[in-house]
């Protein structure tokens, strides 16, 4: 018997009332989004005092939550909120700092940042990281750093110029204020958290005094839920770097706080199977290691993943794969010296691969016929097929009609060759800045349908259309989740593709929808 699975309920989420008034008694329309990052604590290796602590993955953590922020999140702000590294100012320290600030640019919403009690002195640490104002504003509320002097105990305390600093960012501001730090401030006896601060009372009666509605931090790792204290609300976010790797979205709206969990791993109920992921052997490859993948794919709940490495990328020189030649020339054009094909199979035996873990993503030349030898089909379990190239679109003023009718015709060669996947259907049109013809949908959905292969959802480099998926769906057309892997943080990172099912009104059994080779019958 399937899992049923309910997609809306992917994320665990929990409203309470925030009812404040500004300071002249006319209401402010508040409405904005919050991400909140905690605790990435980067490290080079393995913790073994603290082994949940993955801190020689924080780096691929914090790339991965980025993404899936700027994706699925699209929040006002995003906040980091300590405890980025564990190496303090030392010079390896500084070098951590400086890829995760890095990494922290790629967020498209403005974001805030502020050191916790492992990382570098706030001298050291804001000559990488930009210093945050004394208040940010964003969307009628306003958002205030603190950093605090830590206490025995990882505790914190708020000193008295920061306690009077209250009453200066509220002076002449009638929207709400949003306290953050890094350790956890909670009024004495509400939350079951081991941290607090020395001083708590008088931290807590300034935030009341001051109308601060909402303090937000990080520090305790297993994370506090959201409390409300008289119209007052505190929580803690949970630490990125312990599993199930999880980040915070916060909506303030009116008089509503509603806190989102995201967890970067896959519930392990799920049982899913990532269908495409790509290798050190492509050219393509931004940091793919075999080894490494296996172990990231059990850290993110994956049931298992079959590597698919481009074919043709590993029967020609990097030039002739870019320029298409191969495409035109077929696979008898391959050149001896250029053949690495040996090699990867050897890697994936090397790295202990079951026949389930081995593929290959088969190129489809502009004859239609595959990138790949038959006798190289017969040494791998699974074969996604790709219209990578369409010769009509080599001309300077391609011809719409021209280039749709090829594409079907090139579809319908791959999936009648026996394939395992469509891989990334329509992908070729927007790697060519083209619209995507829907007529094209039925066309496609018919000829799965036919020949029972499977087509992919992917969202690398792309966006795909969740109405060709219903019109699958609808058929009865299998699905396979890819994550098309080029780099680690990509590994199994399906909250897209979820999310894709559920905007097309799915929400039953994944058994009955996938082709998911990791599935253990019930």
């Amino acid at each position: 018997m399937g899992i049923r699975v309910p997609l809306d309920k992917f994320r665990d989420g929990t409203q309470l009332d925030t009812a404040k008034s500004n300071g002249s008694g006319a209401k402010i329309s508040i409405k904005v989004k919050i991400a909140v990052i905690a605790d990435t604590h980067y490290a080079p290796g393995a913790n073994i005092l603290a082994p949940s602590r993955r801190g020689e993955i924080a780096d691929i953590l914090l790339l991965r939550a980025v993404h899936r922020i700027n994706r699925l999140i699209h929040p006002d702000i995003t906040l980091i909120l300590g405890d980025i590294h564990d190496a303090g100012g030392t010079t390896e320290g500084m070098g951590q700092l400086g890829r995760m600030r890095e990494i922290a640019a790629l967020l498209e919403s403005p974001w805030l940042i502020i050191p916790g009690n492992h990382d570098a002195p706030p001298e050291q640490f804001f000559s990488v990281f930009p210093r945050p104002a004394e208040m940010t504003d964003i969307n009628n509320v306003r958002f205030v750093p603190f950093l605090d002097p830590e206490e025995p105990g990882y505790n914190a305390r708020r000193t008295a110029s920061d306690l009077m600093r209250m009453q200066k960012v509220r002076a002449g501001w009638h929207g709400p204020i949003v306290a953050l730090q890094h350790v956890p401030i909670f009024p004495r006896g509400r939350a079951n958290c081991p941290y607090n601060y020395v001083n708590a009372g008088d931290v807590v009666a300034a935030m009341r005094q001051n109308d601060v509605i909402l303090a937000i931090s990080g520090h305790y790792h297993e994370g506090v839920e959201l409390i409300s204290d008289d119209g007052m609300n505190f929580l803690s976010a949970p630490a990125l770097c312990q599993p199930p790797f999880s980040f915070l979205e916060i909506d303030l709206v009116d008089k509503k706080v509603a806190v989102t969990r995201h967890d970067l791993r896959l519930p392990a109920k799920l049982y899913l199977w990532d269908m495409h992921v790509h290798t050190q052997f492509a050219y393509c490859s931004e940091n793919m290691d075999i080894v490494r993948s296996i172990g990231l794919g059990s850290d993110f709940g994956l049931a298992g993943l079959t590597f698919t490495e481009h074919s043709g990328q590993l029967y020609f020189d990097n030039d002739t794969y870019w320029s298409n030649a191969c495409l035109a020339g077929g696979i008898t054009t391959a050149k001896k010296q250029d053949e690495r094909m040996q090699a990867y199979l050897a890697a994936l035996n090397n790295a202990g691969c079951l026949p389930l873990n081995t593929g290959l993503e088969a190129d489809c030349c502009f004859d239609g016929s595959l990138l790949v030898r038959s006798s190289d089909i017969n040494r791998v379990r699974y074969l996604l097929g790709s219209v990578h190239g369409l010769s009509a679109m080599r001309n300077p003023q391609p011809d719409i009609d021209a280039v749709c009718d090829e594409f079907l015709a090139l579809t319908g060669r791959l999936v009648h060759a026996g394939i395992d996947i469509l891989a990334h259907p329509f992908r070729v049109f927007a790697r060519a800045a083209f619209k995507i013809p829907q007529s094209l949908y039925d066309p496609v959905v018919k000829l799965l349908r036919e020949t029972g292969v499977a087509v992919e959802i992917n969202f690398h480099t792309q966006t795909p259309d969740p109405e060709f998926y219903r019109r699958c769906l609808a058929a009865g057309v299998k699905l396979a989740f890819g994550s098309d892997a080029h780099n680690l943080y990509e590994i199994g990172e399906f909250a897209p593709h979820l999310a894709l099912l559920s905007s097309c009104g799915f929400n039953g059994d994944l058994d009955e929808i996938l082709l998911n080779p990791g599935h253990v019958p019930a």
